[in-house]
């Protein structure tokens, strides 16, 4: 018997950081078990295994609920972690969410302009498809997700530069 195979899905997202250079993003976003204080809608964010940026650590996300009914949680394993290329990657080991096969990239990228300034958040992933979701709707909220994201980081950036 044939065994029907859904196509998984790929995409990505991005948001610029027209002031802040791509050390200073860095530097802010790559704690592994601090997504909370950058990705509005995350509340929690804690290491609950291993060590933190070495490959196979875990973390727990979590998003309380406003009325208490309900909330979303996941368990991450980090896969890569490459303070040189500003990146690391993780997969979804469980949650409550319905992702299945889950894995992810986030990247500090580098300036793309002649001048050199800024730099951009890019939040890439492959997954089976998520139930009551389209692909589209899907990268449609993740890109809100990093456009939040980066938001937070600039302002981060430019309060650090402030104290100096």
């Amino acid at each position: 018997m044939e065994q029907f195979q859904l196509e998984r899905w790929e995409g990505k997202a991005s948001a610029k950081l027209p002031n802040t250079t791509p050390d200073e993003a860095w530097s802010l976003f790559s704690t592994f078990s601090a997504l909370h204080l950058w990705l509005p809608g995350i509340d929690t964010c804690r290491l609950i295994a291993g060590a933190e940026g070495q490959p196979g650590c875990v973390r727990y996300c979590a998003s309380a609920p406003g009325d208490g009914s309900y909330f979303n949680w996941a368990k991450e394993e980090l896969l890569d972690f490459d303070a040189a290329a500003r990146s690391y990657s993780y997969k979804v080991t469980d949650n409550n969410m319905g992702f299945e096969r889950y894995a992810a990239t986030l990247k500090v990228l580098p300036p793309e302009d002649e001048e050199g300034r800024g730099c951009e958040l890019e939040w890439s992933f492959e997954s089976d498809p998520l139930q009551l979701w389209s692909k589209e709707a899907f990268i449609a909220y993740l890109q809100g997700g990093v456009e939040a994201m980066a938001k937070r980081l600039e302002e981060a950036a430019a309060a650090a530069a402030a104290a100096v």
